[in-house]
């Protein structure tokens, strides 16, 4: 057990960064520093996601409204400080002039830290793989700073001695300092902070935390873009890794930009004066980073039978819910910077407000696309008043066409329910489900509703089987359910259950040689953004990719198909911060974890798919396609 002593508050005074535990130096090897050095610089591979390398540095700490607490509050495992000398005392202060006689280094730092670790039962944070580190910046003389600080940090026993506790709080000596053949004259437990320049025995090298450097002696660079005079700052970094040794710059900007391109950069620890909003942005970074293994192949459609102006008998309309512009953009950049859907010539731009509000949910969306009419948020194909309002699937059937829908989420979800069922309020599932009886339309496929699974009675409804996983090819009108393994996330194992339902909806609606109307929906698209989870949004994207790629090859096999792709909304308010097409890899921020009303976009493909170019609201798109099957 640590043994940390109750020190009084106004005992000492100083400077203090408290910063993430560093690796120690390199142990014997046959390959030299110098070897080493020339791997990493050369070599290395950076901006592996899922992999840690970074950590945040709160700097000049002590201008925080709360001094350590907001920092440490906020996951950094570095703190910064700036300490002097008087009257005996170790004060915290930027310089003299702002020095206040509360502010003594036991005030606001080693005692707050001491109180940490006890109530963390003998560690610096909860998460015991998380380690705290000082970094004391000594402003003036630090032969006379030295032994006073040692002396504080002593009286808390080994709680800052690493040599005889594993979980000490590791402290790094910066600003006054001596050069690497001094450091021998002080504790080996007191580190310091190194330099790029500087060379090290293995004494020294034992005694050094970090390596730092001032930004600005590399770049004039503003945070936005990429620095120049990169080689020299990838050459600063790599010798704090042949070293063993993490790196720090200062004098950084504070954005998620400079952030991420820091990160790339190697460099470990992000110097901030915002500790919060780096901790946002760290915590999100994970499921906002993605890099795929193997790009999927694309296809080239022929475009034989693109823009012919000829009646269109069979329509494909591919729905990736809340799938914006941004995730097919994450999604392209993923796969190496093509997919299916963005080999395809006609694009237009699809505008998604709801009746009642700017920012629609996914009946008013959905309902905008099937019935050519706005309404309000949460309504199912009804108006303001209720009234119910023909889908463009009841439209061609009553026309003699063949229809059915398909989901990769709950089959009575707003998007696939708006095209055979009307209600003012989407949450009545069991309604909605029941009113598929009388619709028009010839099947349903998609997930089992949650009041459904836990009746263990329900016997279905007149003139409707019940079938799992897979359209029944001989049989009529039918609900299709799919077992959860088939709807779990694609990240998680999924299938390609969405092309296979699609191929055999099509060839069930083909069976009586009538023109048919197919609506397949990538339902999971929504989820991701709804989760801020970038991996499950490239994935779901990815896997609805394929989805259009059988669609356009049976397109190029047919005159008279058309091929539509869009979305209901956007979600998550997507935004790419950064990428590198030929790895695969794609990061991003979310600004939101709900729909926004960014535009959509409307990839159309076959006959008559002209008619979808250009900007219009949601409700054009129910007229287009009728006027395709004029």
């Amino acid at each position: 057990m640590v043994k940390v002593p109750k020190v009084s508050r106004n005992k000492l005074g100083g400077l203090l960064i408290i910063a993430g535990l560093c690796g120690g130096p390199l142990g014997s090897s046959a390959q030299t520093l110098n070897e080493k050095f020339e791997q990493l610089m050369f070599n290395r591979e950076k901006g592996q996601v899922g992999a840690i390398n970074y950590a945040g540095h709160s700097h000049n700490d002590y201008w925080q409204s709360q001094p350590f607490y907001t920092a440490y509050y906020a996951g950094m495992q570095s703190i910064e400080a700036d300490i002097f000398l008087r009257n005996g005392k170790l004060m915290v202060a930027h310089d003299a002039k702002e020095m206040k006689t509360e502010n003594t280094l036991n005030a606001l730092y080693l005692d707050p830290v001491a109180k940490q670790y006890r109530k963390n039962g003998g560690t610096a944070f909860a998460d015991k793989a998380k380690k705290l580190q000082l970094l004391i910046d000594v402003k003036e003389n630090y032969k006379q700073v030295l032994p006073v600080l040692i002396k504080a940090l002593e009286q808390y026993g080994d709680l800052f001695n690493p040599l005889k506790n594993a979980n000490a709080i590791k402290v790094i000596v910066t600003g006054g300092r001596p050069k690497p053949d001094g450091f021998k004259d002080y504790p080996k437990w007191m580190f310091f902070d190194g330099e790029v320049n500087w060379n090290y025995d293995a004494a020294s090298l034992a005694q050094t935390g970090l390596i730092s450097a001032d930004l600005k002696d590399y770049t004039d660079w503003n945070g936005k873009g990429l620095p120049e005079n990169i080689p020299a700052i990838k050459k600063a970094v790599a010798k704090a890794d042949s070293l063993g040794l993490r790196f720090r710059f200062y004098g950084t900007h504070d954005s998620p930009n400079a952030w991420q391109q820091l990160i790339n950069l190697g460099v470990y620890w992000i110097n901030t004066d915002h500790p919060k909003t780096l901790e946002l942005f760290l915590e999100q970074r994970e499921r906002s980073s993605f890099q795929s293994a193997k790009p999927q192949a694309i296809y080239t459609p022929s475009f034989q039978y693109d823009g012919q102006d000829r009646k269109v008998k069979r329509i494909l309309l591919l729905i990736g819910d809340g799938m914006g512009l941004a995730a097919v953009k994450a999604a392209t950049l993923a796969n190496g910077g093509a997919l299916n859907m963005t080999q395809i010539k006609t694009v237009g731009l699809s505008q998604t407000e709801a009746l009642n509000s700017d920012n629609t949910d996914s009946a008013a969306g959905g309902s905008a696309i099937a019935v050519g009419q706005k309404v309000n948020n949460r309504a199912i194909a009804v108006d303001a008043n209720g009234k119910p309002l023909p889908s463009v699937a009841a439209v061609l059937a009553d026309q003699g066409w063949k229809t059915g829908v398909i989901s990769i989420g709950d089959v009575t979800d707003a998007t696939p329910a708006v095209f055979y069922a009307h209600q003012q309020e989407r949450n009545e599932s069991e309604s909605i489900l029941g009113q598929f009886q009388h619709s028009t339309m010839d099947f349903i496929l998609g997930g089992k509703p949650g009041w459904l699974q836990k009746k263990s009675d329900w016997k279905g409804y007149a003139g409707v089987s019940i079938v799992k996983d897979q359209i029944n090819q001989s049989g009529g009108k039918q609900i299709v359910f799919l077992s959860d393994e088939l709807l779990k996330p694609v990240k998680d194992g999924r299938s390609t259950i969405l092309k296979q339902s699609m191929l055999d909806g099509i060839k069930f609606l083909s069976r009586d040689d009538k023109p048919f109307f197919l609506m397949a929906e990538s339902a999971q698209i929504d989820y991701a953004g709804h989760a801020n989870d970038l991996k499950y949004s490239v994935m779901e994207t990815l896997d609805f990719d394929k989805t259009i790629e059988e669609a356009l090859k049976l397109a190029d096999q047919d005159p008279e198909m058309l091929v539509v792709v869009t979305a209901d909304h956007e979600t998550g308010g997507l935004t790419l911060l950064d990428s590198d097409r030929k790895s695969g890899r794609v990061m991003v921020n979310f600004s939101s974890n709900d729909h926004t009303n960014a535009f959509v976009p409307v990839f159309a493909y076959g006959a008559r798919s002209f008619l979808f170019r250009g900007v219009y609201d949601n409700t054009a798109i129910f007229h287009k396609l009728l006027e395709a099957a004029k």
